[in-house]
């Protein structure tokens, strides 16, 4: 799909899995590894027999798959600046060697305009920051809602900051690629870690928790009850009760328990189940409790309810779904003599997935690449075939997605944001919704603390649903799909998020719509994929968490493998799917061809533990459960200090709960550390100096005396702390006017292209708000039959 770009790989552990993905859509990437191996190869664990091999480390097998290898030294600028010139992308590190400095202030002196540029950084207002993964999580708010409530901050596996901005940098190349292509510019995108990690608590910590009711939600205050219980058998599941089908569940209710209490005329509404969460949980836990979880699983699922297993990592690799669909292949890595499984790639074209390559050997493209890109010809610019030049003139080249056409179909949050990436670049987003299936996210969420429940008004919601419109539409009814056919054929993209088969059986499958449009691109963002033997099951983000592994692996010991504090994959597929589409429109700019895009969350959600479920592929002892590295001497951990917060912004928070997360990567950090706390940097009494000194300090106090000798450290960040202590964070928050005196706020996208954000150009569509303007002033609906079909139950 990226088949004619280019892209020059100098990330380290924070963007490296963007590299990986980028070369699975079929770029070029090229990883230029400066003075030896890098830090990826030298990264335990290894294959068993080979530790300490640079051609064995799980990290390196994973993140280096589908790339070429160079190798340089810091002396080679020369090579090193010709090599970016001759790339479309180029992926900086967060921590960035003097050489690539270099070459950096050598690309800003005589800049190619077509040129895409990410780079990445800690903090937005303090660049010089220095962190860890550990660190990440903490500065951006997702920390403080993981773990028990007995427990301090729980630090979850999977490396989450990293995988998020890596997300985030994917997403900004493929972006980049497309301006270059239609508007020959690329520019500059500067991704925040803090700001990417912040996005993923959209759900759980939504601003508009503060901005209308004044709760900070923290994990000894969520937003929502757990969801995750032991069944019959003591094995755990996760069950959240999906209000769309309340009705089964008051059912299976009363056959299973004999109990009809959930059948009362008041549980009717929507509304009154979400705001009765407490007894609706009451009852899955006893429903559990009834059954083994095989059968309660395999019920829960025909009734369409969300109910699936919490997994380890060997459930996961032995996964029957998961194995049925090809998601897992072996790879030759011929420099090892043997083959290594691994997770096949997440992104299936019309059916076929791209074969998954193995990592390069050190240096083994070395002469390869310098003969393709610096002494071969020049490259014909690609000649796009997608909308004429003519019709973007005036169009801002930050918006590289203007002329663009989507019809949307997705609900919930997985889906909606991802459309919410791409009205952001500029995409004319078209949410397409129904009364007899309405949005959860319109009524589950936080909503206005003076006001009666709106389906406008959720703070949720409008995250999620910026700068698209709305149209209405019963499409249990013949002319509701006649009038969803008509708009798709005006579409160049048509997403969904639905069940498999859900649009097919309307009548609006791909093999139909693209009759009328035979360039569509579609994309399922289905929950299982379209294929497989549990394709038809259901979940939110919190049932994915669970069944990929990552539920179990944050898990402290002793505690209940529940969500780790948000609905987490909720907020990375919106990425990979953003992406996706884009190399398939990149595609049809190429190719004049469309495509059918599958795209499985669960299968994209494991590869957020994808180093960790290597080793249980291969056969090998797992590592540490929640967050840590074993290559590490530390300290490394979180460590209470003194309650900085004023009274009257205490609400919701538990007083005393404050922590600073502190990292030492290396034996330099550890005796930095140690010159701030005084202590002996070989002494086994580091740790506990450590959190003495904290102990006696202000949270943000003992934070800049750690950064300040170069020790990644971070406040264990609140919502609070976001919008008001942490000055850089504030930018993240966007005001936007719902109407009625009410304002929402909304978070910005974790990026700045050439130092500007994306702009928030409307606010998320009211219920029918521009119904009309679509249907009768763009497919040209008469306004006698608008009226009929509303007096039809055709419109709402």
């Amino acid at each position: 799909m990226l088949l004619d770009a280019r892209v020059l790989d100098l990330t380290d552990e924070a963007g490296a899995m963007a590299a990986e993905l980028l070369a699975e859509l079929g770029a070029d990437v090229v990883r230029v590894e400066l003075d030896g191996p890098d830090q990826l190869r030298r990264t335990g664990p290894f294959l068993a027999d080979h530790d300490g091999d640079v051609e064995a480390g799980l990290a390196h097998l994973v993140f280096g798959s589908g790339k070429r290898s160079v190798a340089l030294t810091s002396a080679d600028v020369d090579r090193l600046e010709a090599l970016a010139r001759a790339a479309d992308i180029v992926l900086l590190p967060l921590a960035v060697p003097g050489a690539v400095r270099q070459v950096v202030a050598r690309l800003e002196d005589r800049p190619q305009p077509a040129l895409g540029i990410v780079e990445v950084v800690f903090r937005r207002d303090e660049p010089g920051a220095v962190a860890t993964d550990l660190v990440a999580v903490a500065a951006g708010g997702l920390l403080t809602l993981c773990g028990d409530p007995a427990d301090p901050p729980t630090w979850p596996g999977g490396d989450l900051a990293w995988k998020q901005t890596s997300l985030v940098m994917a997403e900004a190349a493929v972006a980049l690629l497309i301006a270059a292509r239609r508007f020959g510019r690329g520019g500059r995108i500067v991704v925040s870690v803090q700001e990417a990690v912040d996005l993923t608590t959209v759900q759980s910590a939504n601003a508009n928790l503060w901005h209308w009711q004044r709760t900070i939600p923290s994990r000894r205050n969520p937003l929502g009850g757990g969801t995750t219980y032991r069944s019959r058998d003591g094995r755990w599941t996760s069950f959240t009760v999906h209000p769309p089908v309340y009705r089964h569940f008051a059912d299976w209710v009363a056959e299973v328990l004999g109990d009809d209490g959930l059948a009362g005329p008041e549980w009717e509404s929507l509304s009154f189940i979400d705001a009765n969460r407490p007894i609706t949980q009451g009852y899955a836990a006893r429903m559990c409790a009834a059954l083994d979880r095989d059968e309660l699983i395999a019920q829960g699922q025909a009734r369409g309810l969300l109910v699936l297993p919490v997994q380890d990592l060997d459930e996961v690799a032995a996964d029957v779904h998961l194995n049925a669909r090809g998601a897992y292949v072996d790879v030759e890595v011929p420099q090892l003599g043997r083959s290594v499984r691994q997770c096949a790639s997440p992104f299936l074209v019309d059916g076929q997935r791209p074969a998954r390559r193995a990592a390069p050997r050190y240096g083994a493209h070395t002469d390869e690449v310098a003969a393709e890109w610096l002494e071969g010809p020049a490259r014909t610019p690609v000649a796009p075939t997608g909308p004429p030049a003519a019709n973007l003139e005036g169009a801002d080249p930050h918006l590289p997605l203007a002329g663009v056409r989507i019809v949307d179909f997705c609900w919930a949050i997985a889906g909606p944001l991802g459309t919410r990436l791409l009205a952001d670049l500029g995409a004319d987003v078209i949410k397409i919704e129904s009364e007899h299936r309405g949005d959860p996210i319109r009524y589950t969420g936080v909503q206005p603390a003076d006001r009666e429940p709106s389906w406008n008004t959720v703070g949720q919601y409008n995250d999620c649903n910026v700068n698209k419109r709305g149209v209405t539409l019963n499409l249990n009814t013949r002319e509701g799909v006649d009038l969803a056919r008509r708009l798709a054929a005006t579409a160049d993209v048509v997403t969904s998020n639905y069940t498999p088969d859900r649009l097919d059986r309307w009548g609006l499958g791909y093999d139909v719509l693209r009759v009328a449009r035979p360039d569509l691109v579609m994309a399922n963002l289905a929950v299982m994929g379209t294929a497989g033997p549990n394709k038809g099951w259901r979940s939110y983000g919190s049932g994915i968490v669970a069944m990929c592994g990552l539920a179990a692996r944050s898990a402290a010991p002793g505690r209940v493998p529940s969500c780790i504090g948000t609905l987490h994959t909720d907020f990375t597929v919106p990425y990979y799917g953003a992406a996706f589409v884009m190399a398939a429109l990149l595609r049809r700019d190429r190719t004049g061809q469309g495509a059918f895009l599958e795209l499985s969350q669960y299968e994209t959600a494991v590869r957020l533990l994808e180093v960790e479920l290597v080793e249980a592929l291969n056969g090998l002892a797992p590592g540490s459960g929640i967050g840590g590295r074993p290559d590490r001497r530390g300290p490394e951990g979180v460590y209470p200090c003194l309650d900085d917060r004023p009274a009257d912004l205490s609400s919701g928070e538990i007083d005393g709960d404050r922590w600073v997360a502190v990292s030492c990567r290396d034996d330099a950090d550890r005796r930095a550390l140690a010159t701030v706390v005084g202590a002996d940097p070989e002494g086994d009494d580091l740790a506990r100096r450590l959190a003495a000194w904290a102990a006696a300090r202000d949270v943000w106090a003992a934070t800049a005396a750690l950064q300040a000798v170069g020790v990644p450290a971070s406040p264990v960040e609140t919502l609070r702390d976001l919008l008001f202590a942490d000055k850089g964070a504030a930018a993240m928050f966007h005001p936007v006017d719902l109407g009625d005196g009410l304002s929402a706020l909304v978070r910005e996208e974790p990026i700045l292209w050439d130092g500007e954000r994306l702009p928030i150009r409307m606010r998320a569509p009211v219920w029918f708000e521009h119904t009309e303007e679509v249907l009768c002033g763009e497919l040209g609906v008469p306004d006698e039959e608008f009226g009929q079909l509303i007096a039809d139950g055709v419109l709402f």
